[in-house]
């Protein structure tokens, strides 16, 4: 199981060689049981796909389910499938605790204990590509970046990253990683889409790509690593006759049907599907962006991964681009 060298970029500042297409784990071992999840993940090493997105809180809110089944689905596909060192796996900690969200959980002790309980449930340490899920703006930046250096130092993570910091944290956490000497974070995780939510309906504790995060990323050339590329079907699901589904209704706006439809036109003059376009207009940026795509099946797999098969004329790609950069 191996990625194509074609289809694989390699993240600056580590020697990490990623697939163009991140897949998202947190359906693991819940919404898709042991034997679903471990066919989607066939089908995307088939594709060539090499980087898969989980966390040690995925599926925690869902009664009945194993305690961090994302995280021992994906380590347990690994083991059957003995392909470990094929795969470049990114987990998340520093969740609130869901029993008593208090706050964020950045504490050298909490992030230390995370890190360890990933590790053991993704089969064994190094970690890859560690985010930090949530940011705690009131802990100093240099506090938390030196705890993440310490995991590195002890060969529990490779590298880490932010999830969720805003652009002032992450230029903050930049500063402080060159005065230190260290490498810092080598990538971002946020929501970013085509389809931008309504202002109201993006918690306050996640952060959506703005301009000021945009500008960061272009100045720093931070790589990203969006959740929620596919607007959650919106595209797809837009199309389809009667009311917009309450799942993608966070969507619902004038300027996302304008987008919707243009995608739609241009899906039918390139033969392929709206979603696949609006995830190869974030990967034709001008930043590195490996977009983390949620699938049920291999089948919608499939047509995600066929957007690295979309070739775009100029004109429609400086189009499609500016949309995603227009938010």
């Amino acid at each position: 199981m191996t990625a194509a060298a074609s289809t694989l970029l390699l993240l600056p500042g580590t020697d990490l060689h990623v697939s163009r297409l991140c897949l998202g784990g947190n359906r693991f071992g819940s919404a898709l049981d042991e034997s679903e999840s471990f066919a989607l993940l066939d089908t995307f090493a088939e594709l060539g796909g090499n980087f898969v997105d989980t966390a040690l809180v995925y599926a925690d809110w869902v009664p009945g389910v194993e305690r961090s089944c994302s995280e021992h689905t994906l380590g347990r596909w690994l083991t059957t499938r003995d392909c470990r060192k094929a795969m470049v796996v990114a987990t998340k900690g520093g969740h609130p605790d869901l029993a008593h969200p208090a706050g964020p959980r950045l504490d050298r002790a909490s992030l230390r204990a995370d890190a360890h309980a990933s590790a053991e449930n993704l089969g064994g340490a190094p970690i890859d590509l560690y985010y930090l899920h949530r940011d705690d703006p009131s802990r100093p930046i240099g506090d938390i970046l030196d705890t993440m250096e310490t995991l590195v130092d002890e060969s529990v993570i490779r590298y880490y990253a932010a999830s969720n910091f805003s652009a002032d944290r992450l230029a903050a956490a930049a500063q402080y990683a060159s005065a230190s000497g260290i490498g810092g974070f080598v990538a971002n995780q946020l929501e970013w889409s085509l389809a931008a939510p309504k202002a109201d309906r993006v918690a306050p504790d996640l952060t959506y790509m703005d301009a000021g995060l945009l500008e960061f990323h272009r100045t720093h050339r931070l790589p990203v690593v969006p959740y929620s590329a596919q607007a959650k079907g919106y595209f797809e699901k837009s199309r389809s006759a009667g009311p917009i589904p309450q799942s993608v209704e966070r969507y619902d706006t004038a300027r996302n049907a304008r987008t919707a439809q243009l995608l739609h036109r241009l899906a039918d003059e390139y033969e392929t599907d709206a979603t696949a376009l609006a995830l190869r207009a974030l990967i034709d940026c001008e930043i590195d962006i490996v977009p983390v795509v949620g699938c049920r099946t291999g089948e919608q797999l499939r047509r995600s991964w066929s957007c690295l098969d979309v070739s775009l004329s100029p004109s429609d790609s400086e189009l499609l681009t500016s949309l995603t950069l227009s938010h």
